[in-house]
């Protein structure tokens, strides 16, 4: 029996029957996120069928198909084969939204857009179905709670919204972790925009840091979630950092690269504080799985096979690097909503094998490439 890309996705993802999004996390940190295991292959082979069929496929993949020197559904039989599709990165900058919309999800709520933060051009708009919401929000969720967030306790983020996903997914995971949430927004674009006109990022910062400040002296923040660039700006006020030092239970880095020099200052701060550097990407609409048991010097980042994937290349062939040597990642999503089959992202990686039954590799010591596309990378803030 053939079954179709949403049997496949619904083996493990919970759903209402008309695809709105169930927002309970599994109460038991040890409950797996997977609960029936789906086998990549044939998970493979119905997201292709449902992409590239005139009743189910895109107007954007469809349009594409016939420019291809390959037939999708005959010539990809495995997950190496997609490194055959183009980069669509620059069709999500400009392409109207509807056009990226499956036609098989016509009858099921419409998708959130959210955009990327515009670190390498205009940024790109990518869909948020509610049942890879729910998907992720589960798997992202069980993480947490595995890895020691302190479930009900106030969690500060100081990351973007608006336009951003990061903001809008924070917001169900506190819910879903009984936490309240204390936001402080960011806006990536605007810092990038000074520093490329040769500004600098200093009065914005000043700007976080007394948003931020306010809320951790009146309130019992436990939990935090923010770049490096501005919690290395909130150290330097002696008071802050005593007031965290005795609530802080978990600290998580995100937007932006932490080098090792500042996380062993930040660990000898915070020696009973749990600490983590997530790794993600909006074009694959989630961020990686901090592998348990690995130290926050040498973080593992594993895929959520078989849904997203990362490739580790060398920059100029494109060909997978040896495990163990250092290359450009390259990324896949492969969902009823979007479908992003080989795009190569800003970051230069460590290539590691993933775990057993993971298709793909697993990720050391991501860090940001000076230039990509020909455009420099400019972190600023996030």
């Amino acid at each position: 029996m053939t079954r179709s890309l949403l049997e496949l996705e619904d083996l493990d993802g919970r759903t209402d029957p008309d695809g709105r999004a169930d927002l309970d996390g599994p109460t038991d940190p040890d409950e797996p996120a997977v609960t029936t295991p789906i086998d990549p292959d044939e998970y493979l082979q119905a997201a292709l069928r449902w992409h590239f069929s005139e009743d189910t496929g895109s107007r954007l993949w469809l349009e594409l198909a016939g420019k291809l020197d390959f037939d999708p559904l005959s010539d990809i039989r495995s997950y190496d084969d997609l490194a055959r599709f183009p980069d669509i990165a620059e069709h999500l900058r400009d392409r109207p939204v509807e056009d990226l919309i499956p036609r098989g999800l016509a009858h099921e709520p419409p998708p959130s857009v959210f955009e990327t933060g515009g670190t390498t051009g205009a940024p790109k708009r990518l869909l948020y179905t509610d049942r890879w919401i729910t998907r992720a929000l589960r798997w992202k969720t069980a993480e947490l709670r595995a890895a020691g967030f302190p479930a009900g306790a106030p969690w500060l983020v100081a990351m973007p919204s608006g336009p951003h996903a990061f903001g809008h997914t924070t917001r169900l995971q506190a819910k879903a972790l009984g936490s309240v949430l204390h936001t402080v927004d960011i806006d990536p674009r605007w810092v990038k925009k000074q520093i490329l006109s040769g500004g600098s990022p200093d009065a914005y910062l000043a700007h976080l840091t007394d948003q931020l400040g306010h809320i951790i002296r009146t309130q019992n923040i436990a939990a935090i979630t923010i770049t490096p660039p501005i919690f290395s700006e909130l150290l330097l006020d002696d008071e802050l950092t005593e007031r965290l030092r005795h609530r802080l239970t978990y600290l998580a880095f995100a937007g932006a690269h932490l080098d090792d020099d500042t996380r062993d200052v930040i660990a000898e701060i915070f020696p009973d504080t749990v600490i983590q550097n997530l790794y993600g990407s909006t074009m694959v609409l989630t961020t990686a799985r901090v592998r348990p048991g690995t130290d926050a010097s040498a973080t593992v980042y594993d895929g959520y096979s078989p849904f997203v994937v990362f490739t580790v290349v060398d920059p100029e062939t494109r060909r997978p690097v040896a495990y163990g040597e250092r290359g450009q990642v390259r990324m896949t999503h492969i969902s009823s909503g979007v479908f992003i089959p080989n795009n190569v992202e800003r970051d230069s990686v460590i290539r590691l094998p993933a775990p057993e039954g993971a298709v793909g590799d697993s990720l050391g010591s991501p860090r940001p490439l000076a230039a990509f596309d020909g455009e420099p990378v400019i972190e600023g803030v996030y």
